[in-house]
């Protein structure tokens, strides 16, 4: 009964806004999503190489979850972010077309914020599909400055797409984006305003001007002998720490920092930098293991947030109806079914809150190649979390024509190269049939199966994603079965 009522209270938070007066709502939103940099790689979570003082400065005044995760893969986190809703679940299953084209039916958290008056602004890899109705011009963002086809290589001197017309820039990438965020930012100070700004860094290739790369050049993994630091990699994080000093240092200069919302968060597990430093966590992007989706979360809205950690589980999807909340949007009925996560206003504002205590949340690597063999992939890198435990399942499909299990399978048995590590105990699967159960916070590592010694919390994980695939199945009946 007390956890019924519980959810019912979150609920109805989500649609009321906790009936907040408008002047304790946040006027402005800044979201900076960033490409393939993992937990580990801010110098604050103790990354022995790195030199990343601007997030170590603003993870000391922030609200962070440590307990967050998003997908395992880019595109999906996007989609997650956008509607509030599974991705899998507005047709968001991999990072290449057609299954990263976003459902043209969900609305977006910026269809919300345009509707309520604020200017919107999306600067850097959208990935959710740009030609007919996938493009972000049409999906709530008044000003959008991107990639043509979201292209990883436009490193220098980029070709750009300005709300959809192409224009050759100078410079390197990122400091353009960021460069013309911010002339979004300071052009709408004096109203309201929603700026996203998801980087193109520091995904591969790694190339960032040499002064940021420079310093990480020679270095020798001591993790990995036969290795050396990643230069490249290491220099594109630095230039993106760079860039967010100069974004908090305009929202203090411009005078709006007490009535920004600025959120930052990264898109999936670590990638270059696990060898380095990983926290003490099995798994890096496109894995179900928990540095496959782990995500650094840092909320700072002036000081309506006491800095410090938030350990409760959460994650992506409840970043739309936390915003709903906090800036008193109207959310339709249409958007309501849509939402699958919570708002997240109680911990923010009160660090000793708390959130209900049966909510689970699934990850899946997705990434099946052909759009009509989902049901071959359910077991296929999956994990449920509930509270400080994780359910993982890992079981490659048997197709050869599947490059992602086939891979998958190879580096979980081998000790072979891949492309982030080429430590396999990263993609270790799991036996075959079965689940495993682990408890991260007395095993961060995951390293012990505890299924045997807890069959009723198997069960119940289990039978919460058995309820969830089928949900999954239906969306991708109707999505697929007639194609």
């Amino acid at each position: 009964m007390r956890s019924t009522f519980i959810l019912l209270t979150i609920l109805f938070s989500v649609i009321i806004g906790f009936g907040l007066p408008t002047e304790q709502k946040a006027k402005n939103v800044i979201v900076v999503l960033i490409d393939d940099m993992g937990y580990g790689d801010i110098g604050a979570h103790g990354n022995p190489i790195l030199k990343t003082p601007n997030f170590d400065k603003l993870y000391e005044v922030s609200a962070r979850f440590t307990n967050f995760a998003v997908s395992p893969t880019c595109a999906p986190t996007r989609a997650a972010i956008m509607t509030g809703s599974h991705e899998f679940l507005v047709g968001v299953t991999h990072t290449i077309s057609p299954m990263n084209l976003m459902d043209t039916d969900a609305i977006t958290i910026a269809e919300l914020f345009q509707k309520k008056g604020h200017r919107t602004g999306l600067f850097g890899k959208w990935h959710l599909g740009q030609n007919d109705n996938y493009g972000p011009r049409l999906r709530g963002f008044d000003e959008t400055l991107t990639v043509p086809g979201d292209n990883q290589k436009s490193h220098f001197d980029p070709v750009l797409l300005h709300n959809r017309i192409e224009k050759k820039y100078k410079g390197y990438r990122e400091d353009i984006l960021f460069h013309e965020a911010m002339n979004f930012i300071s052009d709408n100070k004096d109203s309201a305003f929603f700026c996203y700004i998801p980087t193109y860094s520091p995904h591969t290739p790694n190339k960032a001007p040499e002064k940021y790369g420079t310093p990480y050049e020679g270095y020798k993994n001591p993790g990995k002998p036969d290795g050396e630091y990643r230069a490249g990699f290491f220099g594109q994080v630095v230039n993106i720490d760079e860039n967010l000093g100069k974004l908090r240092s305009l929202l203090d200069s411009i005078g709006i920092s007490e009535n920004t919302l600025l959120i930052v968060i990264n898109d999936n597990g670590g990638t270059m930098g696990v060898d380095t430093h990983n926290c003490g966590m099995r798994g890096v992007k496109t894995t179900p293991w928990r540095g496959g989706a782990r995500a650094f979360s840092f909320w700072k809205w002036g000081d309506h947030f006491p800095a410090g950690d938030r350990n409760l589980m959460c994650g992506h999807i409840d970043i739309f109806p936390t915003l709903a909340d906090l800036c008193d949007l109207e959310v339709s009925e249409e958007a309501k079914k849509q939402l699958q996560g919570n708002t997240l206003r109680p911990v923010l504002e009160n660090i000793n809150s708390n959130l209900d205590e049966n909510r689970m949340q699934v990850h899946h690597i997705g990434r099946w190649t052909n759009p009509n063999k989902w049901d071959d992939h359910k077991y296929a890198g999956c994990c449920i979390r509930w509270g400080d435990y994780t359910l993982v399942r890992h079981e490659p499909c048997e197709s050869a024509d599947c490059r992602t299990c086939v891979t998958a399978r190879k580096r979980g048995i081998e000790k072979t190269r891949a492309l982030y590590t080429s430590d396999s105990e990263h993609y270790v699967l799991t036996t075959p049939g079965e689940w495993e159960l682990f408890d991260i916070k007395s095993d961060p590592y995951q390293d012990k199966n505890i299924a045997t010694e807890n069959p009723q919390i198997v069960k119940k994980m289990s039978d919460f994603y058995e309820d969830w695939w089928k949900k999954v199945d239906d969306k991708m009946k109707e999505k697929w079965e007639k194609k």
